[in-house]
């Protein structure tokens, strides 16, 4: 895991205080990073063009392409007046070198946004918008400097914003570039070290963004074992049949040892999935609300959810019922897993808060946390395109899911894959974790195209992981 942060500021002033760097030592390195990125992507024969804000953003910008002048053909835009002391010093630096500073965009194989930074505050004005609006409309490939300009403090949007190939951010990773809303403005991110390694450079943070190598697989160490071993996990099964099948063959391609479909015997199951009328006795978990559509029996339903110590696992149709408060008030372990429309019914049913979807996507890390912290027994598993673990006020960001899980019973199956790690002794919140990593990964190895992933594809490349 990397830490992530909401702001850097107090980063930066931890190195003047403790370490005796100054901000001038830091935008050395800042530039440096930034001219190795735009390096990569020129010979002899290719132009540069760093379009530079009035702060110490745009000081970065002027850095890197006095860093590059000499060697590669780079210009400067100043759109603004300058009001940073560094970038006046900075400016004074690269005319002297010989940087050019042109007075309108040019054209240019690299395009450099050094405009805001992370620290924007405001939204932007018209010219600004027309100014973003142009360079977007450029054929060069594009880096932004720290943050993709229009990218608010607040994690919100301007009207517009910069689309990059490529950010360099600075010091340590934001959570602005990890909101759904900028997943194609951003591109690869890389973070630049600024004088200092980046173990000394950060802090202890809530915010965490998950890497590959925090997914632990259900293996089986254990020679003496059987079936019973690797826990048993019961799936409620609504009148839409094949969302239930979809989660239990999820559970099972996952580890679980046994899987039962509780309700009427369908017409059609898998052959390694049971059937039961009742939760099996030895049951470790029960997954509900995939397929559930209403009417349904509520009292047997409450009776089935709510009349034991197994923990849930709660998706889809629930989410909308209110049943859902009393989970919630049972205090019993539970995992949720809505999309952002599901998640604002949860919202409305618990916290008495009408939050639409749209605000939701654009405060996903804000609503995430808070309803983390109201309810500490809880794991959220927030989807989208980057999925958001909450619990207990700390934040896990899956960014590997793509595109082509945009299907109908793929959350069915991630259900089912939570649920599987469960009866296995994973905690409900490292189940979660490791449930999403898995699911989003096994996503990226179909790579012959990015529409035909279907649910029971996503089963069967459990295997490969």
């Amino acid at each position: 895991m990397q830490y992530v942060y909401e702001e850097t500021t107090s980063l930066d002033e931890r190195c003047y205080q403790t370490f005796d760097l100054t901000p001038e030592i830091l935008m050395e390195h800042a530039g440096a990073a930034l001219a190795r990125a735009v390096k990569k992507k020129l010979t002899c024969k290719k132009s540069a063009l760093f379009v530079c804000g009035m702060g110490n953003n745009g000081a970065d910008g002027i850095v890197a392409a006095r860093l590059l002048h000499g060697a590669y053909t780079v210009s400067l835009y100043l759109p603004f007046e300058l009001k940073s002391e560094l970038a006046k010093l900075q400016l004074e630096r690269a005319k002297k070198v010989g940087v050019v500073v042109v007075d309108e965009l040019i054209d240019a194989d690299v395009y450099v946004d050094a405009l805001f930074g992370a620290g924007l505050n405001r939204a932007l004005d018209d010219f600004t918008c027309k100014l973003l609006e142009t360079l977007n409309a450029k054929k060069g490939y594009k880096i932004a400097c720290d943050i993709p300009s229009g990218i608010l403090s607040d994690l919100t949007l301007s009207s517009v914003i910069f689309y990059a190939n490529e950010t360099i951010t600075m010091g340590a990773l934001k959570l602005g570039l990890l909101n759904d809303t900028v997943k194609d403005a951003i591109g690869d991110i890389k973070v630049a070290n600024l004088g200092i390694a980046r173990s000394q450079y950060e802090t202890p943070s809530p915010n965490f963004l998950l890497r590959k190598s925090d997914l632990v697989l259900p293996l089986r160490i254990k020679k003496n074992a059987n079936k019973g071993t690797f826990g048993h996990v019961a799936i409620v099964q609504g009148s839409k049949e094949g969302a239930a099948q979809l989660a239990g063959m999820g559970a099972f391609h996952f580890g679980a040892g046994l899987v039962t479909l509780i309700g009427e015997k369908p017409k059609k199951l898998p052959i390694y999935l049971m059937n039961s009328e009742t939760l099996p006795k030895n049951a470790n978990v029960i997954v509900a609300g995939m397929g559930l559509e209403m009417p349904f029996d509520e009292a047997a339903l409450k009776a089935l959810l709510l009349s034991n110590d197994v923990p849930l696992v709660i998706d889809a149709s629930l989410s909308y019922h209110p049943l859902m408060g009393e989970i919630i008030a049972s205090k019993k372990p539970v995992v949720l897993t809505p999309h952002p429309k599901e998640f604002s019914a949860i919202l409305e049913l618990t916290c008495k808060e009408k939050i639409s979807v749209e605000m939701i996507q654009a405060n996903r890390f804000k609503y995430a946390k808070r309803f983390s912290l109201a309810f500490p027994h809880v794991v959220l598993v927030l989807k989208g395109a980057n999925t958001i673990i909450a619990h207990k006020g700390e934040l896990f960001i899956n960014t590997y899911g793509t595109q082509a899980l945009a299907k109908g019973g793929s959350g069915d199956v991630l259900s089912g894959m939570i649920g599987a790690l469960i009866a296995q002794g994973y905690t409900p919140k490292d189940a979660a974790i490791s449930g999403s990593l898995a699911h989003a990964l096994v996503s990226r190895k179909f790579t012959c195209n990015n529409f035909a992933l279907t649910p029971i594809d996503i089963c069967k490349g459990l295997k490969w992981l």
